[in-house]
C-alpha cells in the first residue's frame, strides 16, 4: 500500500482517523454542555485510565464539540514542574482573545480583562503563551486575593455571566490532572463548586490516570459527588475492529478476518497499539485485501516501534532501583501486585523498597488502584520488562 495514503495516525493524543467506540462519552459531554447551557445543574466530566486508551484524543473531542456550539475553550496539561494556577493564567488568556473576537458586548469583555489581570497579578505570575493579549488595570477587591479557590471561582463566575448574556459558554480542560498538585486541585475542585452553585454556562473538565478519582477526592471530599467520573478503557468487539476497518475501507482496502484476528490480539484493544500496529501492517501490505501474512510480516517494525517510542523512554526515566522495582512487579504477572511480594521479590522488606515505589509513583510509571497494590500505568508494560535481556531485577538495558 501507498505510505502516503497511509490513514492510520499513531501518536501521543493524535486523533485518529475513525473513533470508534466512544459514541457514549462524546454523547454525555454533548448532553453535559447542553445542560450548562440551559443554567441547569451539571456534573462535570472527569476520565479516568492507562496511558494509550485515548483520555487526550477524547478531551480534544469534546473541544470541538463545545467550538462546534458556539463556546469558547482552552485546553491545557498539568505538570509536576509547573504552577497550576500560572497554567490558567494562560488558559484564560485563550478565551479572552476569543471572546473579544466573539462577543458583542465589549464592555463586559473589558471588564472580564480587568478580572483576569487581577488573577494573574494576584499570584504573581505572568501569562507565558504568547503574551497578554491586553493592557489594562486590575479590578479592586475582585480575584485577587492569592487563593486560587476564591480567585478563581471569582474569575470563572465572571466568565460564565459574560458567556450566558451571549448565549455561550466556556470551558476549560484540564490533561493529566493527576499531575496538578493537590492544594492547586482542591482549589480548583472548590472553584467548579462554585460555579455549578451559580449555574452558569463555565466548565471545568480533565482526564488523568486511574488513580484520579481518589485525589480529587482526597482535594475535596465533595469531588466525588461534584464530578462524573467516567473510566476509559481498552475498545471491546467490534468497535477495535471499527477502528481499523473504517480508515481502510474509507480508501477501499479490505482486511480479511484473519488479519482482523491477529491485529486484535496484538494491540488488546488499545487505541495506540491498534494505530501503530495498522500503520505498519499497511505499509507491509501489497495489495486489497489485507491478509494474517501481512500482520505477521509488519508485527516485528511495528513492536520495535513500540519498544523504542512508547515503553523505552519511560523506562529510561527510572533510577536503576526504581527499575529493579519494575522488573520484580512485572514477575509477578501483568495486573495489580502486591506491594509485599514485590519487596519480596526484590529480597527487602517493603519499607525499604518504598522509595523507590514513591519514585515511580511521583513519575507516574505506577499507581496504586489500592492500598498495598501497584500497578503500571503502561498496558503492556510488564511483558515489555520480561522481554528485555537484563540482569537479575534491572540492572541497565543493553
Amino acid at each position: 500500500m501507498d505510505p502516503v495514503s497511509n490513514p492510520y495516525s499513531p501518536g501521543a493524543g493524535t486523533p485518529p482517523p475513525y473513533l470508534a467506540g466512544r459514541d457514549d462519552l462524546q454523547e454525555a459531554f454533548r448532553i453535559l454542555i447542553g445542560r450548562a447551557a440551559a443554567g441547569n445543574s451539571v456534573q462535570p466530566l472527569v476520565l479516568s485510565g492507562l496511558r494509550g486508551v485515548g483520555k487526550t484524543v477524547l478531551l480534544l473531542r469534546w473541544r470541538s464539540m463545545a467550538e462546534e456550539s458556539g463556546w469558547v475553550t482552552a485546553h491545557i496539561e498539568a505538570r509536576p514542574e509547573s504552577d497550576l494556577r500560572q497554567q490558567l493564567a494562560d488558559a484564560v488568556n485563550d478565551l479572552l482573545r476569543q471572546m473579544s473576537r466573539k462577543y458583542r458586548n465589549q464592555d463586559r469583555v473589558d471588564r472580564l480583562k480587568r478580572v483576569a489581570t487581577s488573577f494573574v497579578r494576584a499570584a504573581g505570575a505572568t501569562v507565558s503563551r504568547g503574551g497578554l493579549t491586553f493592557n489594562v488595570e486590575p479590578e479592586p477587591g475582585v480575584a485577587d486575593s492569592g487563593e486560587l479557590e476564591t480567585d478563581l471561582g471569582e474569575l470563572l463566575v465572571e466568565l460564565g455571566r459574560a458567556a450566558n448574556e451571549e448565549g455561550s459558554g466556556a470551558v476549560i480542560l484540564i490533561d493529566e490532572l493527576q499531575d496538578a498538585g493537590p492544594e492547586r486541585l482542591s482549589g480548583v475542585v472548590g472553584a467548579c463548586h462554585r460555579i455549578n452553585q451559580e449555574r452558569l454556562p463555565v466548565l471545568i473538565v480533565g482526564a488523568g490516570l486511574p488513580t484520579v478519582g481518589r485525589i480529587l477526592s482526597d482535594a475535596k471530599s465533595y469531588a466525588e459527588r461534584l464530578f462524573d467520573l467516567r473510566s476509559v478503557g481498552p475498545l471491546e468487539g467490534h468497535a477495535q475492529d471499527l477502528a481499523i476497518t473504517e480508515p481502510a475501507g474509507a480508501l477501499g482496502v479490505e482486511l480479511s478476518e484473519s488479519a482482523l484476528s491477529e491485529l486484535r490480539e496484538l494491540a488488546g484493544g488499545y487505541p495506540f497499539f491498534i494505530q501503530t500496529h495498522a500503520k505498519f501492517v499497511w505499509d507491509s501490505a501489497v495489495d486489497s485485501p489485507i491478509g494474517d501474512e501481512d500482520v505477521d510480516a509488519a508485527s516485528p517494525r511495528a513492536d520495535e516501534q513500540l519498544r523504542r517510542s512508547f515503553f523505552a523512554p519511560r523506562y529510561d526515566r527510572a533510577t536503576p532501583a526504581e527499575r529493579r522495582y519494575m522488573h520484580a512487579m512485572a514477575s509477578l504477572g501483568d495486573g495489580h501486585v502486591s506491594s509485599a511480594d514485590v519487596a519480596a521479590v526484590i529480597g527487602r522488606r517493603p519499607s525499604d523498597v518504598s522509595v523507590q515505589r514513591d519514585g515511580l509513583l511521583n513519575k507516574g510509571l505506577v499507581y496504586a488502584p489500592e492500598r498495598g497494590l501497584v500497578a503500571f500505568t503502561v498496558p503492556h508494560m510488564a511483558a515489555f520488562l520480561r522481554s528485555l535481556p537484563t540482569h537479575e531485577f534491572g540492572a541497565d538495558r543493553s
